[in-house]
């Protein structure tokens, strides 16, 4: 298994960044569907959430659709990516219920004890210090609000690893920049052992972690029910 590369860089190719976002828009349904299939199991559906390294606004912008009693903040560290964030609410006709802006995973802008819902989609592994953000989560969130965040993990399979490399590819890499876009984010991303000494050593509490191939789940332990999407 690789050691970790940091990959913590932000996105300032306009270019790049609406190839990403046209490339989301065309491919992400069913991500999307898979988390809101996980919010929906834990009863929210109305108040404050937060999608926290939000890129184009994809998952939020998709959620406040599915479920119009959220509503949505979306941040990220890119000013490009914000811009095009609010460019494809307005294109959905839902810029009054989900807005974005330039913020960072370490210091949430939001008050203490007073969200719902944080969302973070493929994020963590950008993120050097994640103690500090799960402590952000921890801060932000009521009593009772559920957690949702999605990354890779490092220590999968390397069939798995060729696999999704392969699909990628396939579908996002025909940009000569993104063409090693998975390879980068997954030898970036934490093991499943780093992850939960990170959780263990954070004022996170009732997680549960939980691996999908590649993917690495953490979610908030709430009374779960059953969905069908």
């Amino acid at each position: 298994m690789k050691d970790r590369i940091s990959e913590t860089g932000i996105i300032e190719d306009r270019e790049l960044a609406e190839y990403y976002s046209l490339m989301a828009q065309r491919y992400m349904t069913i991500p999307c569907k898979r988390v809101l299939k996980r919010v929906m199991s834990k009863g929210i559906e109305k108040g404050r959430a937060i999608d926290v390294g939000t890129g184009p606004g994809i998952f939020p912008i998709f959620l406040s659709k599915a479920i119009p009693g959220i509503q949505f903040k979306g941040i990220d560290l890119s000013p490009v990516m914000v811009d095009l964030a609010r460019g494809n609410a307005v294109a959905d006709g839902i810029s009054d219920r989900v807005e974005f802006e330039v913020g960072s995973a370490y210091s949430l802008p939001v008050e203490d004890h007073s969200l719902d819902l944080v969302l973070c989609i493929n994020t963590l592994h950008h993120l050097d210090h994640p103690v500090v953000f799960f402590n952000e989560v921890a801060r932000s969130l009521k009593e009772g609000g559920a957690f949702v965040i999605v990354d890779f993990h490092r220590d999968t399979t390397s069939i798995f690893i060729w696999i999704f490399d392969l699909f990628w590819k396939i579908y996002f890499g025909k940009h000569p920049k993104a063409k090693r876009g998975f390879l980068d984010s997954v030898y970036s991303s934490y093991t499943i052992e780093e992850c939960r000494t990170f959780l263990g050593q954070s004022r996170l509490r009732d997680w549960k972690l939980y691996t999908r191939t590649v993917e690495m789940w953490i979610e908030s332990m709430v009374h779960e029910r059953r969905i069908k999407l």
